[in-house]
């Protein structure tokens, strides 16, 4: 053991080889193992097909014995395998949203209300910025389709529909926000850019400006054209 004094305050820094010893020379931490589903059903004096359904919150369990299953699971700190269920009910609870440049205020607004919206239904968001890059876009899209996710929130780079066709080989349900894509069969949620840009232009002439300047969004951007 090892006493540095520093100002008022003592650090007390204990240096044990192969471990810190309890009192019986023994380790205080082991090496930890992966809690299992047996495990918690050992601990509760239940089968492991009891802790499934109180985990997967089936209805059909004794309420004394869904108490015991559950301080069983967290006495040990058992974390069920999401990945495992996934891949039984073929369904993550897991959202992507691509969006251009989440320091955007703008941008952050959406994402929040997605996040809040997400999780009050279980969901979790997978949040992922394509700084109006095509190809980082594609890279995006085919990372979140291999991680399974449940649906696609998109702010498209462009027009070019070419480039949401993983969405429609995987078949993985999709939105797009903001901007519309040419020929996109599917779900869009946009406001009106130009009837918003046409009632600015209206308001300016009625207060005798005559020479307008507008700056729009990044090129390719149905936001952009209607403006």
């Amino acid at each position: 053991m090892k006493s540095i004094q520093c100002n008022r305050y003592r650090l007390i820094l204990f240096i044990c080889c192969g471990g810190c010893l309890s009192g019986a020379g023994q380790p205080l931490l082991t090496n930890r193992t992966m809690v299992t589903i047996h495990d918690v059903a050992q601990r509760a004096g239940v089968s492991p097909v009891t802790v499934s359904r109180v985990i997967n919150g089936v209805a059909n369990v004794n309420p004394e014995t869904r108490a015991r299953v559950e301080r069983a699971i967290r006495e040990l700190g058992y974390l069920p395998n999401r990945a495992a269920r996934s891949l039984r009910v073929r369904q993550t609870h897991t959202l992507a949203l691509l969006v251009p440049d989440i320091t955007n205020a703008f941008w952050t607004t959406v994402a929040r209300g997605v996040e809040d919206a997400a999780q009050t239904r279980g969901y979790s968001v997978l949040l992922c910025n394509t700084d109006e890059n095509p190809q980082k876009q594609s890279s995006y899209l085919e990372a979140v389709l291999q991680q399974r996710v449940d649906g696609v929130i998109l702010a498209p780079c462009d027009n070019d529909p070419s480039r949401l066709a993983a969405l429609q080989i995987h078949q993985t349900p999709a939105v797009l926000i903001d901007r519309r894509v040419n020929d996109w069969d599917g779900d869009w949620v946009i406001s009106d850019s130009l009837g918003g840009a046409r009632a600015l232009v209206e308001h300016l002439l009625r207060l005798g400006r005559q020479s307008i300047a507008v700056v729009t969004g990044p090129r390719g951007a149905s936001t952009s054209e209607d403006r």
